[in-house]
């Protein structure tokens, strides 16, 4: 296997552990313009799963695999 494609794994497995983690992020405070933490924490954390998401799919496709 290739070391590029075990390292591109890892950063998605790591992205399934932090949304696993549930209980350490369901809380409403801190606030961050009015929105309780645990709303904004999930926002950012889909915008980064969807950015890392992408950019498999974008190396994945520029080394023509399908």
């Amino acid at each position: 296997m290739n070391k590029f494609y075990l390292t591109l794994g890892i950063v998605l497995l790591i992205d399934i552990i932090i949304y696993s983690l549930y209980p350490l992020f369901n809380k409403i405070t801190p606030e961050l313009f009015g929105i309780p933490f645990f709303y904004w924490y999930q926002t950012i954390l889909l915008v980064i799963t969807s950015l890392a998401f992408l950019g498999v799919s974008f190396i994945k496709e520029s080394k023509g695999e399908k």
